[in-house]
């Protein structure tokens, strides 16, 4: 039985503009630290916590899943209220070609249920799911 080869996954140069603006002040070479604090930052916004501070994602963890996490948010009702694009830009430094997924999430407000486990999602549309 042949034993897979696990490759480290890196990107560099990571660039996210909404509607023209850049959201990071500098193409990063994204790393642990740069995960820290693009999800702290979300954490102090949302009042949310995403599993940092409690341990469940570690810098181990992280360096052998590699999630690459930007918060898009955008302060002012203004700029909420208008359909922005959403660019996202970067190298592949690894060796292999690989393959991204982008997540995009927007919502005004989410309801848990935390019997059924259910998520309501209400947002400025009057849109209502239950998933």
């Amino acid at each position: 039985m042949e034993i897979p080869i696990r490759y480290i996954v890196s990107l560099t140069n990571l660039q996210v503009s909404v509607g023209g603006q850049n959201v990071l002040q500098s193409t990063l070479q994204y790393g642990y630290e740069h995960f820290l604090d693009q999800v702290n930052l979300a954490e102090q916004l949302t009042s949310s916590n995403f599993g940092i501070s409690t341990g469940l994602i570690n810098q181990n963890y992280w360096e052998n899943s590699k999630w690459y996490y930007v918060n898009v948010e955008r302060g002012n009702v203004a700029n909420k209220l208008n359909g922005r694009n959403i660019n996202l830009s970067f190298t592949n430094n690894s060796n292999v070609p690989i393959e991204v997924m982008v997540f995009i999430f927007y919502s005004d407000e989410i309801t848990i249920d935390v019997k059924t486990g259910l998520a309501k999602v209400d947002n400025r549309f009057g849109y209502e799911k239950w998933t």
